[in-house]
Formats: structure tokens, sequence, C-alpha cells
């Protein structure tokens, strides 16, 4: 199977992915709870995607790098009205039926997705190898600058930052799907979890098939929450509804790998 271009950049990682944004979408992120819109690059350039994912990928850099890794997913929750303009509100209000598409103000974020089924070899610092998680550095930079804060300029918006959540799936820690903010996510204090190579393309490679050419971040999975926990705390699910989904996303996932 062709791995779809996105972010990850990685072939095999690709297609496992997209095999983690299925379950997702499929038990989570489901057309009567989100309006969903594809924000991926495939998505924003269709049959020139190819073409411009090359182009960018041979030429890596700050600018480049905001299209590359730019969040796989837009969703807007239909049942939770949590307008960014109204200071006053710091909890959604809960619908009584699903929001049109005529509806403003719903709860809205991006997710980019990640997979990882490596398990590194040795720890690094205090966390133990199962909770060591990978993303790519030019990627983790880039929802760093994505995810900044507003600047305080006496604006509706002040102090205002984009949401986007990392979903994560390793096989190889305990609870299998996490999440977290990107804007919290910090490499593990050991000199050892970034790599410090200079971000350059394979000169042999040809763009999306075979790799993004960046270096990577380690970071501890702990500090991100099981994937259930995020949906009660930070999405505003029931407790019982978020387990029910999550256990029926992870099975999923797993029968497909």
């Amino acid at each position: 199977m062709q791995g779809a271009i996105n972010s990850g950049g990685f072939s095999r990682r690709s297609n496992k992915t997209d095999l983690f944004i299925n379950a997702v979408q499929k038990n989570i992120f489901t057309p009567d709870r989100y309006f969903h819109i594809p924000t991926g690059i495939e998505h924003r350039f269709g049959k020139d995607a190819d073409k411009v994912h090359e182009i960018l990928y041979r030429s890596m850099g700050p600018t480049t790098d905001l299209l590359r890794y730019f969040p796989d997913s837009l969703y807007l929750d239909r049942w939770r009205i949590l307008p960014t303009w109204d200071a006053r509100l710091v909890r959604p209000e809960m619908l009584e039926q699903a929001a049109s598409v005529n509806d403003t103000g719903l709860f809205t974020f991006f997710v980019e997705y990640k997979f990882s089924d490596s398990e590194r070899r040795a720890p690094l610092g205090d966390v133990p190898t199962k909770y060591i998680g990978i993303i790519e550095r030019e990627a983790w930079l880039t929802y760093k600058r994505l995810s900044s804060k507003n600047p305080q300029i006496g604006t509706y918006l002040d102090g205002k930052n984009t949401r986007i959540a990392l979903f994560y799936a390793a096989t190889y820690a305990p609870d299998l799907l996490y999440a977290g903010w990107e804007d919290e996510l910090q490499p593990i204090v050991d000199e050892r979890a970034i790599r410090k190579d200079i971000a350059r393309p394979n000169a042999k490679s040809v763009g999306f098939s075979t790799g993004s050419g960046t270096p990577w971040i380690n970071f501890d999975i702990r500090t991100l929450k099981p994937l259930d926990k995020f949906l009660v705390e930070d999405m505003f699910w029931e407790a019982d509804e978020a387990g029910k989904v999550v256990a029926l996303a992870k099975v999923d996932l797993m029968a497909s790998l």
C-alpha cells in the first residue's frame, strides 16, 4: 500500500499512521460528533501534492516547514460551544442537539497524528524505554511556532494560542494511545534526546516516499495523557463514553496492524 503524503514523511510509518487515523475517525471523531476538515498536504494540494511536497522537501527551512508540517486535521465539536472570542467562557456550553454548519463558536482544534512501534534500546535520563516517544525535530519546532500565544495588545485574542493536539500511538507503551497539546511538548532532559544534525534531504531520495530528511527529538510519553483521560479533561467528554470509544479504537488499530 502506498503511504499517504503527510507530515511524518516516512512511507512505512505513514501507512500505520493512516490506520491510527482511521481507528480514531471511526470510533471517536465521528461525523455525528465533529465536523472534520482534512488539512494535510494531500488535501490542500490535491493532484499536485506529490510535486509540492517534493519541492518543499528539497528546500527545507522555517518557511517551507509551515506547509510540510501543517497539522493533519481540523475538528469542530458539534455538541460544544466554546467561542475563542468570549473570555468569560472557560468551559463549553453543551448543546441539546448537534450543531449545523450554520452554528457559530464551536469548540475547535487541530490534531496531528503520530505512530511509533520502535522502542528505544536504552533509557534516556530517568525515562524507561517504554515511555520514550519520538517526533521529527522540525515538526516539533513548527508546531511550537504555530501554537505560540498572541501578544498582549489589548485585543480580544490577547494571549490566545492555536489549539494543536498530538494524538500519539505507541505499540510498546502501556496505554497504547495518548494525546496532549503540542505547545506543552518538550524534549527529555538528556543531551541525547535531541539530534543536532543539520536538517537536509538525502540527495538520492525522492520526496515523500523515502523520508523527510529531518532529525528528531525524544519526549516522555507520560507528559501526554492516556487518550481517554485527554478526551475527558481537555475535550469535555463523559468518562464512561470516553473509555468505551478509546477501547474500541485500540481494538480496531491493533487488528489492522
